[in-house]
């Protein structure tokens, strides 16, 4: 088993395909599922998620099997993800401080400009999901949403860092995944890829200096998963 080193062309047709799965979705699974059912907003984006992040998962699985990693461990060597070392500790902590340091940095301009120049500000919320705090047995929502997560985090983690960009030069590996992994959000919409903007810098680096898909797949969840839950149960607003 070897790996097979994956060249830019190839880096972004990938990106571009998933990034077009991904608003095809969006604009047909996601308003088919709101015109046919009365459940939670939320859980639309929920169900819609399983059908992105499944099959970018499976990809990236089965991108490695296809070099010859068939057995589990292999698979997971194959795709980067190992034990976090001290020092991948360090980078991960410390890119986990950076990352809610530079959102909040984002947040505090925003609303300074919004009070002074009266420009609105940014939304967390994308265009397609209805928001608001989970009431009563709502709550057994985060069931559905929890794997859907899991396979967010491990779909864009494993593919992204742990196939294309581990096989890429080093020379431009983190710079063009940086790049189209900011491109990837373009459904979200403009403001979140606002927000988004240091976790698509962030995390790519962290990667390049340590090598570990693991420490990609900590300062992602981390970052997403906590702020999630608190919002959902009406913690923060």
């Amino acid at each position: 088993m070897r790996e097979k080193p994956v060249s830019p062309g190839k880096s972004v047709l990938v990106f571009s395909l998933f990034t077009a799965l991904f608003y095809f979705l969006l604009v047909t699974l996601h308003p088919l599922l709101r015109s046919v059912t009365a459940w939670n907003p939320a859980l639309y984006w929920f169900v819609t998620g399983y059908f992105l992040f499944v099959p970018m998962a499976v990809y990236a699985v089965g991108s490695v099997r296809r070099e010859g990693f068939l057995s589990g461990a292999a698979i997971l060597r194959g795709l980067g993800v190992r034990n976090l070392s001290p020092r991948d500790w360090k980078y991960s902590i410390m890119g986990l401080l950076i990352l809610f340091l530079c959102t909040g940095l984002i947040f505090g301009v925003s609303h300074v400009l919004s009070s002074r120049f009266g420009l609105r500000e940014l939304s967390t919320t994308p265009w397609f999901i209805e928001m608001h705090p989970f009431q009563g047995l709502e709550k057994l929502l985060l069931l559905i949403w929890f794997p859907m997560f899991c396979f967010n985090i491990l779909g864009e983690e494993l593919l992204w860092r742990g196939y294309i960009q581990k096989r890429l030069s080093a020379r431009y590996a983190w710079p063009l995944c940086s790049l189209l992994w900011f491109l990837f959000h373009l459904p979200f919409g403009g403001d979140l890829m606002i927000i988004l903007l240091p976790i698509t810098i962030i995390v790519p680096f962290v990667f390049y200096r340590t090598r570990n898909t693991a420490v990609a797949i900590f300062i992602h969840g981390m970052y997403n998963g906590p702020i999630f839950v608190a919002v959902a149960l009406g913690l923060v607003s």
